[in-house]
């Protein structure tokens, strides 16, 4: 093999049955990688996004007969069973797989495999053969084992005694904690920012380097595009111009809707919530305060554009966000950056400058206000600073080769 000749790589990520940033970054970064190596990819549970990209790529997909699917309930997480049966599916690929060719007959054409974890990644870990390099992206030490906030209903209070859930969940944690350890003999583990490297050293302690995710700034013009069509937008959703803020996340305990509620009490702002997950409770708690939530349903991204660029501001109370794409998307349509001063909001946002980084006890209407007031010199300013960043795909997918280059050598 000459050096002029490209290197296949598999990418692998256990499931796509849940569309999130980590989800959406990989598939953004497909083309760039594709300019770098031969690509296949490997998943248990195909989307509809995944499927088309691949197809356009014309990117082979490996998946099982029957896509896998994760196991909910007490049971299943006191036994491990999501990752039990991810193992058995893993394995049941490398024979055969729904596109016909088993895993075994990929293996032995390849000349290294990615992971970015999620759900039944790292469970295909001990089936790759031992002479393949193996570069694990690490999105952020599984939260829900090494941490509590997933723990936590809607409003903070914990959903069961937290020492027996972290005794029941002791089973999943060594399994996880196992293949981690695996993962770092086999090569290189990157974290997605600098905070999540620092959490990986606290929770596994291993060493990693940090690869940011990236932004496909064509998804984001700086300028309004006519799809986005404002004046429709506000008439469907009922809404002012800079009288709303808006968040976006899954309205879990630990992306801080409730809090954002709290903060926003009496201020006559709209908070206007994309992601999903609003229930009674938060509904309740918006009355309390005087706080207009409105949980919007799954709209497109001209819209999601829209709505950002007439916010007064974008506002996140997330609890250790790994890395938090929102705020560098937001610089680029001039929406002003209000978030919690913790986790990669720190690398993303320099207080003052691009947004607000906010501590307990600070004002978020004064430092709403403020945004709004510097929006176009903090936007720009932010803009400058991810340009510094090199957010890029093609960034992103050249560090992925430099990882394995020490294992590329000529024949």
């Amino acid at each position: 093999m000459t050096r002029s000749q490209r290197k296949r790589l598999l990418l692998v990520k256990g499931s796509f049955e849940h569309f999130g940033g980590g989800e959406r970054d990989l598939i953004n970064n497909l083309e760039a990688l594709s300019r770098y190596f031969d690509l296949s990819f490997a998943t248990l549970h195909p989307n509809k996004e995944l499927i088309e990209k691949l197809n356009e790529l014309n990117i082979p997909l490996f998946s099982p007969v029957r896509n896998w699917s994760y196991s909910r309930g007490i049971f299943s997480e006191i036994f491990a069973k999501s990752s039990r049966t991810a193992s058995k599916k893993w394995y049941s690929m490398l024979s055969l797989t729904k596109q016909g060719v088993g895993l075994n007959t990929l293996f032995s054409n390849l000349d290294a495999v990615n992971i970015t974890t999620g759900m039944a990644s790292l469970e295909i870990l001990p089936l790759i053969p031992n002479n393949i390099p193996v570069h694990t992206h690490m999105l952020e030490p599984n939260r829900g084992l090494h941490s509590n906030d997933l723990h936590y209903d809607v409003d903070g209070t914990p959903k069961q005694n937290l020492k027996i859930t972290n005794f029941l969940l002791s089973k999943q944690r060594r399994i996880d904690e196992k293949l981690v350890a695996l993962a770092s003999r086999r090569g290189d583990i990157s974290g997605n920012s600098k905070n999540t490297c620092e959490r990986i050293k606290q929770v596994y302690g291993v060493e990693s380097n940090f690869l940011y995710p990236s932004i496909d700034t064509n998804l984001w013009p700086v300028k309004p595009t006519k799809d986005e069509d404002w004046e429709s937008v506000k008439e469907e959703f009922d809404l002012r111009k800079n009288e709303y803020v808006i968040t976006i996340g899954h309205a879990i305990y630990a992306k801080g809707l409730w809090k954002t509620i709290s903060k926003l009490r009496h201020s006559k702002l709209q908070i206007v919530q994309l992601g999903g997950g609003v229930n009674e409770k938060h509904k309740e708690h918006a009355k309390k305060n005087n706080v207009e939530l409105k949980a919007l349903p799954r709209v497109s991204q001209a819209t999601i554009r829209a709505l950002m660029r007439n916010a007064k501001a974008m506002v996140s109370n997330a609890i250790n966000e790994p890395f938090g794409l929102t705020p560098p998307e937001a610089y680029f349509v001039d929406c002003p950056v209000i978030v919690s001063n913790q986790g990669g909001f720190r690398e993303t946002v320099v207080d003052g400058q691009t947004g607000r980084l906010m501590n307990e006890g600070d004002d978020w209407n004064s430092a709403i206000d403020e945004g709004h007031k510097n929006r176009k010199e903090w936007s720009k300013a932010g803009r400058d600073h991810i340009k510094k960043m090199d957010l890029t795909p093609e960034n992103q997918a050249r560090k992925v080769f430099e990882t394995f280059s020490q294992y590329f050598e000529e024949e």
